[in-house]
C-alpha cells in the first residue's frame, strides 16, 4: 500500500505475525515477521519516517543500532518513538532495535530505497510472485535471462538455483523464508544458489530462516548483491559465502546470523570455476550481526585455489560478533587452511559495537577443513581506520604455520579500542607468533564516522 512517502506491503493470511513487537510507521500498521532470533520488519520510503514501536513486554532500555546512526528514542509509557531518516542516494536504513539487549529478541526494521523499474506481471522472462500471498514452489530454477521478482509482502518458501546462467536477477522487496529446508533435510539446500553463472543481481529481498549457506555464489563472475537482508539462528548458516569467484559487489545490507556473515572462499566442490582464483570482492556500507559461532568479515577456511586476492571491506558496522568459544570466532578474519596465497587484502572504516571474540585473527593454519597438502600464505594486509566504540576491548591474534608460512607485510593503521589508539602489539592487545613486518601506524587522523553504512 502506498501513501505518498511511504510504502508497506500486505503479509499473507497463513504467515503468523511476531508475538513480540507491534509496529506503526507515520500512523500505518506495518506487519512484523516472526524469527526464532528476532522480529522483522520493511518498508519503502524516500524521506523521514516516524516510527512507534509497541512492545509486548516491560523493559528498561532501548538501544537503536548500528550506533553511528545516532538515533535515539524517546520511551513513554512502553511506547518507543523514534525518527528514521532515508540513507543515503538509494542506500536502505538498516536498524536492530534492541529492547534490554541479550534479554529480549530484537526488531529488525528495514527502511527500502524505492525500487528502479521494477517488473510487471506478464511481463517476458519473468517470474513474478505477487504480493500478500505464501508461494509454496519448492526449488524455483532460473535460465539466462530471466528475473525472479519476489514482489513486497509475497514470501517464497523454498530455494532459487541457477546453472551457468547468464543475466539473470532476483530482485524485489518480499522474502524467501527457508523454515520449509530443516536441518536434517538431506538436500541441504541453500535459499539461493549460483553455480557458475555471470552477470548477476541479487537486490532488496529478505532471506529469513536458512538451515545452511544461504546466498552462494559458486563459479560466478560478476554478482552484485545490493540491499540483501539475511536473519537466521541455525547451525552453519552463513549468511553469504562467496566461493570461487569473481567481480563480486556486496553492498548495503544486513547480516544477522549464527555462523560467518560474510565468508570468501574458494574450492571446487560446486562448480570447476570455483577452483578459479578468487579476485576483485567489494563488501561496503553493510551491517553486521556475528552470534555465536563464526566470524563477522571472514576469509577461509576453505581456502583450495591458487590465489584469494583484491579483497575490501569497507564503511561497515559490526553491531556484535558474540562469543565462539572454539579458538576461531572474530570481526576481521582470515583463515587460510589450505594452500592459496591470500594477498591484497583491506579493511577499511569498520565500526566495531561488541566484539567478544577477537577483533583481528590471522592465521596460517591446518585445521578440520583442511584438504591441501601444501600450506598457503598471507601477504599484504591493511587494516585501517577500525574502531571499538563499545562493549570490552577484544584480543587480537595474528600466526604463521611454519618459517615458511608466515603472515607478511601486516600494517595497522588508525586502530582505536575504546578511544585509545592502538601503537602496537600491547595496546592492541594482540598476540603474534611467526610474523614477519607486522606495523602499526597512527597517524592521528582516526576520526568519528562519517558516512552511515545503512
Amino acid at each position: 500500500m502506498s501513501d505518498g512517502n511511504l510504502i508497506t506491503y500486505p503479509a499473507p493470511p497463513d504467515v503468523a505475525p511476531s508475538p513480540d513487537y507491534t509496529l506503526t510507521v507515520d500512523g500505518r500498521e506495518v506487519f512484523v515477521y516472526h524469527c526464532p532470533v528476532a522480529s522483522v520488519a520493511s518498508v519503502t520510503a524516500s524521506d523521514v519516517v516516524h516510527v512507534t514501536v509497541r512492545p509486548r513486554f516491560g523493559f528498561q532500555r532501548v538501544t537503536i543500532r548500528p550506533l553511528s546512526r545516532g538515533i535515539a528514542a524517546e520511551v513513554r509509557d512502553g511506547v518507543i518513538r523514534f525518527d528514521a531518516p532515508p540513507g543515503a542516494a538509494g542506500a536502505p536504513t538498516l536498524l536492530s532495535i534492541e529492547l534490554d539487549e541479550e534479554l529480549r529478541r530484537p526488531l529488525f526494521l528495514f527502511v527500502n530505497p524505492p525500487e528502479e523499474d521494477p517488473p510487471h506481471p506478464g511481463d517476458p522472462d519473468v517470474i513474478y510472485l505477487e504480493a500478500g500471498r505464501l508461494h509454496d514452489l519448492g526449488r524455483v530454477e532460473l535460465r539466462s535471462g530471466q528475473t525472479l521478482y519476489i514482489a513486497g509482502g509475497a514470501v517464497l518458501r523454498g530455494n532459487v538455483y541457477a546453472h551457468e546462467a547468464e543475466g539473470i536477477a532476483i530482485r524485489g522487496r518480499g522474502t524467501i523464508d527457508g523454515s520449509l529446508h530443516p536441518a536434517d533435510n538431506p538436500r541441504r539446500e541453500r535459499l539461493v544458489h549460483l553455480a557458475g553463472c555471470r552477470d548477476v543481481l541479487v537486490e532488496g529481498i529478505t532471506l529469513l530462516n536458512g538451515q545452511t549457506w544461504q546466498l552462494m555464489p559458486a563459479g560466478c563472475d560478476g554478482v552484485a548483491i545490493r540491499n540483501v537482508k539475511i536473519i537466521s539462528g541455525a547451525n552453519s548458516d552463513d549468511g553469504m559465502d562467496l566461493v570461487g569467484s569473481r567481480d563480486v559487489l556486496v553492498e548495503r545490507c544486513f547480516v544477522r546470523t549464527k555462523d560467518d556473515c560474510i565468508a570468501i572462499k574458494g574450492f571446487d566442490s560446486y562448480h570447476p570455476r570455483a577452483g578459479l582464483p578468487v579476485e576483485h570482492v567489494l563488501v561496503r556500507d553493510s551491517v553486521f550481526w556475528n552470534a555465536e559461532w563464526g566470524n563477522a568479515l571472514e576469509i577461509g577456511y576453505e581456502t583450495r585455489v591458487d590465489a584469494i586476492r583484491d579483497v575490501t571491506f569497507s564503511n561497515c558496522d559490526v553491531i556484535r560478533c558474540e562469543a565462539e568459544r572454539y579458538g576461531s570466532g572474530g570481526v576481521l578474519t582470515i583463515h587460510n587452511g589450505d594452500r592459496a596465497v591470500v594477498s591484497n587484502v583491506l579493511y577499511d572504516d569498520i565500526r566495531v559495537e561488541d566484539c567478544r571474540e577477537k577483533l583481528v585473527d590471522f592465521k596460517i593454519c591446518f585445521d578440520r577443513y583442511s584438504r591441501d597438502a601444501e600450506r598457503g600464505q598471507i601477504r599484504d594486509v591493511t587494516v585501517r581506520n577500525v574502531r571499538v566504540v563499545d562493549g570490552s576491548p577484544p584480543v587480537s591474534i595474528v600466526q604463521g604455520y611454519d618459517q615458511n608460512h608466515i603472515p607478511e607485510r601486516i600494517t595497522l593503521e588508525d586502530i582505536v579500542i575504546l578511544g585509545e589508539p592502538a601503537r602496537d602489539a600491547g595496546t592492541a592487545r594482540m598476540v603474534t607468533e611467526k610474523v614477519r613486518d607486522l606495523r602499526f601506524v597512527a597517524t592521528g587522523r582516526a576520526a568519528q564516522r562519517v558516512r552511515p553504512a545503512g
